[in-house]
């Protein structure tokens, strides 16, 4: 097995999963050698540049939610940016926001573009950054994962102490009602303050602990079943799950306490030499007097043993596109919506439950963030399609990473509804699943859909049904056998749709979901991604797979 950074010793209890602290202080480049031009790298032709949103971009990827099967989006980045280079544009939903994040870090650290005193070339640039991503299956402990970790840590310490049987008897109520509060402060920071606040001030704990614990249980098989899961308090704090994100992103833009000489040498010897290769054969390669992966552990280490969390500060804080034209999603209940999810919140605090009730058409919109310029341009390109998907565009302007991460992945079952500085109330980032008609009117030429077989399931489409959409109006977002659904066009519109099969492994099996990633069946017509010397051998126009082939409607 290749090495992994050793434990921090900061597991919370009964996890699944440990924490990692990473660090971040000050911003990427900061060191007198690199010429930094606030977005790209000057003297690189090869360098994600401040592209004005009117201007053509080259590879884009888009990316479809996943929840903890994240590592399969790695491998496809991995893949992908390998044979292809640098990304110039991305949009994500859901866990597909944290990886849109993660590629604007690792493509804002000028190491991936310099190569000593010169710009690299482009196959340098392509392997380094393509290398980055596949560390990541060596931080299996980054906090990516907790949620889900977390909630089976709920679930299974409910059961061994026995939690709802001692609420059901009014004479062993105010134990379970102990016991359970107990249960949440040892999951340490992760649990959500508001739930705890209902839990001690509930008119009826007995009926807050029971729904709470149900819907947990529930939000492990991503069952979503009635409107509560918009205004019910969540387990999981995702402000402080984003501040996790955000350090992992700091560490791969190279914010703060980083040893630049030694990533500089870790991708001088590791980089080109591991092109093609997964991560277990590229950790045993010679450095040295090392290996690859004990280079990656050593500066991976002293990078969080260096960090300060007094004085640091972190990616999660930039705002969206700072280093790379990117756009992030998440359903959105608007105008006067707003006012029956807070109606239908304080009903269900009062432990007197109420349905929402919304208009689909009028009260529900697929939000956006991005750069002021990109969201302009993404606006009006959109009013050339006539989709529904397109007709639901909503821009939210410009904001931080953390505003964007502690809302997008926050989706139904796993979080209520969270309130947005504009006054919306971000439901998730479920919305439009294959991002491509957003990044088409962003000017991308080369644009990677990367999904899964299938189609659209249970969830997206429950979740979508739950928030007031009619029949006409599901089979009009996602159906396959309707070739003008949103979801059809957005398949044939695709120069490229990446099909990998992530829902097949366990998902903790971090290789395993990354090695689905990184060897997925790629549909593509396109003369870029099909010719040349690094062109990928799975790409081929002839594979039909449901889900992924525009045109198929069947197994």
């Amino acid at each position: 097995m290749p090495p992994r950074p050793s434990p921090t010793g900061l597991a919370l209890p009964l996890l699944l999963a440990a924490v990692f602290v990473l660090a971040l202080a000050s911003p990427a480049g900061s060191d007198g050698g690199d010429d930094f031009d606030g977005g790209g790298w000057k003297g690189s032709p090869f360098s994600p540049r401040r592209l004005p949103g009117f201007a053509p971009k080259g590879l884009c990827t888009g990316l479809r939610g996943n929840g903890n099967r994240i590592f399969a989006h790695f491998g496809s980045q991995a893949q992908i940016t390998g044979r292809y280079g640098a990304l110039q544009g991305a949009a994500g939903g859901s866990s597909g926001s944290i990886t849109v994040f993660l590629a604007e870090s690792i493509q804002a650290n000028s190491l991936v573009y310099r190569c000593g005193r010169r710009p690299c070339t482009k196959r340098e640039t392509a392997a380094r950054i393509a290398l980055q991503w596949k560390t990541m299956q060596a931080l299996p402990e980054t906090g990516i994962g907790l949620d889900v970790a977390t909630l089976l840590a709920l679930v299974e310490r409910v059961e061994d102490e026995g939690i709802l049987e001692l609420i059901q008897d009014p004479a062993t109520l105010q134990e379970g009602v102990d016991a359970f509060l107990a249960l949440l402060d040892d999951l340490g920071d992760i649990v959500n303050p508001e739930l705890i606040e209902l839990i001690v001030n509930s008119p009826d704990p007995a009926f807050h602990i029971q729904d709470v614990i149900e819907a947990t249980q529930k939000g492990l098989a991503f069952i979503v079943d009635d409107s509560l899961v918009f205004v019910r308090p969540g387990l999981l704090n995702w402000d402080q799950l984003a501040t996790l994100f955000g350090r992992l992103g700091s560490f791969y833009a190279g914010y703060g306490p980083y040893d630049r000489p030694g990533v500089r040498r870790f991708l001088e010897q590791c980089a080109v030499p591991s092109l093609d290769l997964d991560w277990d054969h590229t950790a045993a390669l010679p450095a040295g007097d090392s290996t690859c992966g004990e280079l990656f552990a050593a500066q991976f280490d002293a990078y969080r043993e260096r960090f300060d969390p007094e004085t640091s500060r972190s990616r999660i804080d930039d705002p969206i596109g700072r280093f790379l034209p990117n756009l992030a999603t998440t359903g959105v209940i608007v105008g006067s919506g707003v006012a029956k999810w807070e109606k239908a919140r304080s009903d269900y605090f009062a432990a007197t439950p109420t349905p929402l009730v919304l208009d689909f058409e009028e009260e529900v919109r697929f939000g956006y963030w991005g750069r002021r310029d990109d969201l302009r341009v993404v606006r009006r390109g959109l009013r050339r399609e006539s989709d529904l998907g397109s007709a639901k565009f909503a821009a939210l302007g410009r904001a931080t990473w953390r505003t964007i991460l502690s809302a997008s992945p926050a989706e139904p079952g796993l979080s209520a509804g969270v309130p947005l500085p504009g006054g919306e109330v971000s439901v998730g980032g479920w919305d439009d699943p294959l991002r491509v008609l957003v990044l088409d009117a962003l000017r991308c030429r080369h644009t990677v859909g990367v999904n899964r077989p299938g189609g659209v399931g249970g969830f997206t489409s429950d979740v979508t049904r739950l928030l007031g959409a009619s029949p006409e109006e599901l089979d009009a977002l996602y159906a396959l056998a309707d070739p003008e659904s949103s979801f059809s066009v957005g398949l044939a519109r695709n120069e490229g749709n990446w099909c990998s099969d992530w829902d097949t492994p366990d998902g903790f099996d971090v290789e395993a979901l990354f090695e689905v990633g990184f060897e997925a069946d790629f549909v593509t017509s396109d003369p870029f991604f099909l010719k040349g010397p690094r062109a990928y051998p799975g790409a081929s126009p002839d594979i039909e797979i449901l889900g992924c082939t525009a045109g198929v409607t069947s197994e």
